[in-house]
Protein backbone atom coordinates (compact mmCIF):
# COMPACT_ATOMS: atom_id res chain seq x y z
CA UNK A 1 0.00 0.00 0.00
CA UNK A 2 1.32 3.11 -0.76
CA UNK A 3 -0.50 5.73 1.46
CA UNK A 4 0.24 9.55 1.26
CA UNK A 5 0.43 9.70 -2.52
CA UNK A 6 -1.21 12.55 -4.59
CA UNK A 7 -3.15 12.91 -7.19
CA UNK A 8 -2.98 15.53 -9.48
CA UNK A 9 -5.16 15.87 -12.85
CA UNK A 10 -3.53 18.01 -15.58
CA UNK A 11 -6.13 19.60 -18.18
CA UNK A 12 -5.67 21.04 -21.34
CA UNK A 13 -7.54 21.99 -24.72
CA UNK A 14 -5.15 20.15 -26.60
CA UNK A 15 -2.11 17.83 -26.77
CA UNK A 16 0.27 16.19 -28.76
CA UNK A 17 3.15 13.71 -28.35
CA UNK A 18 4.37 12.70 -31.45
CA UNK A 19 4.76 9.09 -32.16
CA UNK A 20 9.21 8.44 -33.60
CA UNK A 21 9.43 7.32 -36.82
CA UNK A 22 6.70 9.29 -38.34
CA UNK A 23 8.11 12.64 -40.44
CA UNK A 24 6.05 14.48 -42.91
CA UNK A 25 2.73 13.23 -41.25
CA UNK A 26 2.99 13.44 -37.83
CA UNK A 27 0.86 11.18 -35.52
CA UNK A 28 0.31 11.87 -32.19
CA UNK A 29 0.49 8.82 -29.42
CA UNK A 30 -2.94 8.49 -27.49
CA UNK A 31 -0.58 8.03 -24.43
CA UNK A 32 2.14 10.40 -23.17
CA UNK A 33 5.78 8.15 -23.13
CA UNK A 34 7.18 8.55 -19.84
CA UNK A 35 10.11 10.65 -21.18
CA UNK A 36 7.25 13.61 -21.30
CA UNK A 37 6.30 12.80 -17.33
CA UNK A 38 9.46 13.58 -16.50
CA UNK A 39 9.30 16.88 -18.68
CA UNK A 40 6.73 17.73 -16.49
CA UNK A 41 7.91 16.83 -13.29
CA UNK A 42 11.22 19.35 -14.28
CA UNK A 43 8.79 22.12 -15.54
CA UNK A 44 6.99 21.91 -12.25
CA UNK A 45 10.39 21.47 -10.20
CA UNK A 46 12.23 24.15 -12.28
CA UNK A 47 15.17 21.83 -12.87
CA UNK A 48 16.03 18.36 -14.91
CA UNK A 49 14.32 15.77 -13.15
CA UNK A 50 16.11 12.24 -13.89
CA UNK A 51 14.37 8.28 -13.00
CA UNK A 52 16.49 7.76 -9.98
CA UNK A 53 15.11 11.44 -8.20
CA UNK A 54 11.47 9.88 -8.34
CA UNK A 55 10.97 6.54 -6.63
CA UNK A 56 8.15 5.61 -8.30
CA UNK A 57 5.04 6.98 -10.60
CA UNK A 58 1.99 6.63 -12.49
CA UNK A 59 -0.77 8.01 -14.75
CA UNK A 60 -3.15 7.69 -17.19
CA UNK A 61 -4.33 10.02 -19.76
CA UNK A 62 -8.18 10.47 -21.64
CA UNK A 63 -9.15 12.53 -24.57
CA UNK A 64 -12.19 13.85 -26.19
CA UNK A 65 -10.88 13.14 -29.72
CA UNK A 66 -8.30 13.13 -32.48
CA UNK A 67 -8.15 16.15 -34.75
CA UNK A 68 -5.96 17.37 -37.45
CA UNK A 69 -4.11 20.48 -37.98
CA UNK A 70 -1.61 21.96 -40.53
CA UNK A 71 1.50 23.64 -39.40
CA UNK A 72 4.49 25.48 -41.43
CA UNK A 73 7.85 24.41 -40.33
CA UNK A 74 11.24 26.95 -41.55
CA UNK A 75 14.38 25.12 -41.27
CA UNK A 76 17.29 27.52 -41.14
CA UNK A 77 20.64 26.40 -41.41
CA UNK A 78 24.92 27.81 -40.79
CA UNK A 79 27.77 26.28 -41.73
CA UNK A 80 29.71 26.00 -38.16
CA UNK A 81 28.53 27.60 -34.68
CA UNK A 82 29.65 31.69 -35.41
CA UNK A 83 27.90 31.63 -38.70
CA UNK A 84 24.78 33.70 -38.87
CA UNK A 85 21.43 31.17 -39.57
CA UNK A 86 20.01 31.77 -42.68
CA UNK A 87 16.32 30.62 -43.78
CA UNK A 88 16.56 27.75 -45.94
CA UNK A 89 13.38 25.91 -46.49
CA UNK A 90 9.58 26.11 -45.67
CA UNK A 91 7.34 22.73 -45.66
CA UNK A 92 3.76 22.14 -44.71
CA UNK A 93 3.05 18.86 -42.20
CA UNK A 94 -0.15 17.38 -41.08
CA UNK A 95 -0.32 17.46 -37.25
CA UNK A 96 -2.05 15.20 -35.42
CA UNK A 97 -3.58 16.14 -31.62
CA UNK A 98 -5.52 14.96 -29.13
CA UNK A 99 -8.63 17.33 -28.10
CA UNK A 100 -9.41 17.79 -24.27
CA UNK A 101 -7.04 15.82 -22.66
CA UNK A 102 -6.89 14.76 -19.13
CA UNK A 103 -3.99 13.27 -17.52
CA UNK A 104 -4.00 11.72 -14.08
CA UNK A 105 -0.86 11.56 -12.41
CA UNK A 106 0.16 9.58 -9.28
CA UNK A 107 3.24 10.99 -7.50
CA UNK A 108 4.66 10.42 -3.50
CA UNK A 109 3.26 13.36 -1.63
CA UNK A 110 6.11 15.61 -1.73
CA UNK A 111 5.39 16.69 -5.27
CA UNK A 112 2.41 18.54 -4.23
CA UNK A 113 4.01 22.01 -3.76
CA UNK A 114 5.67 21.44 -7.22
CA UNK A 115 2.00 21.28 -9.26
CA UNK A 116 0.86 23.82 -6.73
CA UNK A 117 3.28 26.54 -7.82
CA UNK A 118 5.31 24.86 -11.30
CA UNK A 119 8.03 27.16 -11.83
CA UNK A 120 7.44 27.16 -15.52
CA UNK A 121 4.91 26.78 -17.63
CA UNK A 122 3.53 23.32 -17.79
CA UNK A 123 2.31 21.35 -21.15
CA UNK A 124 0.87 18.08 -22.74
CA UNK A 125 3.59 17.53 -25.69
CA UNK A 126 4.59 21.00 -27.36
CA UNK A 127 4.54 24.77 -26.33
CA UNK A 128 1.10 25.56 -27.25
CA UNK A 129 -0.06 22.51 -25.90
CA UNK A 130 -0.64 24.03 -22.51
CA UNK A 131 -2.05 22.83 -19.24
CA UNK A 132 -3.30 23.75 -16.10
CA UNK A 133 -3.65 21.82 -13.00
CA UNK A 134 -7.03 21.41 -12.05
CA UNK A 135 -6.98 19.43 -8.98
CA UNK A 136 -4.58 18.00 -6.81
CA UNK A 137 -6.12 15.37 -4.07
CA UNK A 138 -5.15 12.47 -1.84
CA UNK A 139 -4.42 9.11 -3.11
CA UNK A 140 -4.17 5.86 -1.63
CA UNK A 141 -2.66 3.41 -4.20
CA UNK A 142 -2.90 -0.37 -3.53
CA UNK A 143 -1.98 -3.33 -4.68
CA UNK A 144 -3.79 -5.52 -7.30
CA UNK A 145 -3.77 -8.69 -9.53
CA UNK A 146 -6.23 -7.60 -11.92
CA UNK A 147 -8.69 -4.72 -13.07
CA UNK A 148 -9.85 -2.60 -15.97
CA UNK A 149 -7.90 0.39 -17.76
CA UNK A 150 -7.26 2.89 -20.06
CA UNK A 151 -5.37 5.58 -21.25
CA UNK A 152 -2.55 3.42 -20.07
CA UNK A 153 1.27 2.19 -21.38
CA UNK A 154 1.89 -1.37 -20.69
CA UNK A 155 5.18 -2.74 -20.57
CA UNK A 156 5.54 -5.26 -23.41
CA UNK A 157 5.23 -8.34 -20.58
CA UNK A 158 1.85 -7.27 -19.20
CA UNK A 159 0.52 -6.82 -22.63
CA UNK A 160 1.98 -10.52 -23.92
CA UNK A 161 1.00 -12.21 -20.65
CA UNK A 162 -3.07 -11.21 -21.04
CA UNK A 163 -2.82 -11.18 -24.76
CA UNK A 164 -4.65 -7.68 -24.95
CA UNK A 165 -5.21 -5.57 -27.97
CA UNK A 166 -2.46 -2.94 -27.73
CA UNK A 167 -0.62 -0.27 -30.20
CA UNK A 168 3.24 -1.59 -29.64
CA UNK A 169 5.76 0.91 -29.76
CA UNK A 170 9.13 1.30 -28.53
CA UNK A 171 9.72 4.42 -26.49
CA UNK A 172 12.07 6.31 -24.54
CA UNK A 173 11.47 6.26 -20.52
CA UNK A 174 13.68 9.46 -20.18
CA UNK A 175 16.12 12.03 -21.38
CA UNK A 176 19.89 13.13 -20.14
CA UNK A 177 20.18 16.43 -19.61
CA UNK A 178 20.96 19.00 -22.65
CA UNK A 179 23.43 19.52 -24.70
CA UNK A 180 23.34 15.47 -25.02
CA UNK A 181 19.88 14.72 -24.15
CA UNK A 182 20.32 11.24 -24.58
CA UNK A 183 17.55 8.43 -24.12
CA UNK A 184 18.43 7.07 -20.52
CA UNK A 185 16.36 4.06 -21.72
CA UNK A 186 14.16 2.88 -24.93
CA UNK A 187 11.84 -0.33 -24.36
CA UNK A 188 8.51 -1.31 -25.66
CA UNK A 189 5.07 -0.36 -24.24
CA UNK A 190 1.59 -1.37 -25.44
CA UNK A 191 -0.37 1.81 -25.66
CA UNK A 192 -4.15 1.24 -24.26
CA UNK A 193 -6.30 3.71 -26.07
CA UNK A 194 -8.56 6.33 -23.46
CA UNK A 195 -10.58 8.00 -25.51
CA UNK A 196 -13.68 9.43 -24.00
CA UNK A 197 -17.29 8.70 -25.96
CA UNK A 198 -20.50 9.08 -25.45
CA UNK A 199 -20.69 5.92 -24.16
CA UNK A 200 -17.75 6.40 -21.43
CA UNK A 201 -14.95 5.19 -21.54
CA UNK A 202 -13.70 2.16 -22.88
CA UNK A 203 -11.35 -0.95 -21.36
CA UNK A 204 -9.30 -3.57 -21.19
CA UNK A 205 -9.48 -6.09 -18.41
CA UNK A 206 -5.91 -7.24 -17.72
CA UNK A 207 -6.52 -10.54 -16.22
CA UNK A 208 -2.86 -11.41 -14.49
CA UNK A 209 -0.98 -7.61 -13.69
CA UNK A 210 2.24 -9.77 -12.98
CA UNK A 211 3.08 -7.33 -9.95
CA UNK A 212 2.39 -3.99 -12.35
CA UNK A 213 -1.25 -2.59 -11.37
CA UNK A 214 -2.11 -0.73 -8.49
CA UNK A 215 -5.67 0.73 -7.93
CA UNK A 216 -6.32 4.52 -6.21
CA UNK A 217 -8.94 3.29 -3.37
CA UNK A 218 -10.05 7.39 -3.74
CA UNK A 219 -10.81 7.22 -7.14
CA UNK A 220 -10.93 3.71 -7.81
CA UNK A 221 -8.49 3.89 -11.04
CA UNK A 222 -6.10 1.71 -11.96
CA UNK A 223 -3.19 2.07 -13.79
CA UNK A 224 0.89 0.50 -13.82
CA UNK A 225 2.68 1.76 -11.11
CA UNK A 226 6.62 2.24 -12.82
CA UNK A 227 9.22 1.65 -10.11
CA UNK A 228 12.70 3.52 -10.69
CA UNK A 229 14.70 0.59 -10.67
CA UNK A 230 12.35 -0.67 -13.35
CA UNK A 231 12.68 2.59 -15.52
CA UNK A 232 16.35 2.99 -14.78
CA UNK A 233 17.41 -0.77 -15.37
CA UNK A 234 14.44 -2.62 -16.43
CA UNK A 235 14.62 -4.75 -13.22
Amino acid sequence: MLDGAVRIRLTALTASFRAPSFVAYQLSLAVPPLATIFGLLSAARGHWVMPHEVPWLAYRLTYAARAMDLEAIYSVERKDAADTPRFKERNIVQREFLVSPELDLFLPAEWRDPFLRPRYQLVLGRSQDLATVSSIGPASLEPVSTGPVTGVLLPAEVVARNGVTAVLQNLPVAFTPDPERAPVRVTMFGLIDGKRSTRGLQFVTIEDGAGWLVRDRESGVVVPLYRQEWILDGR
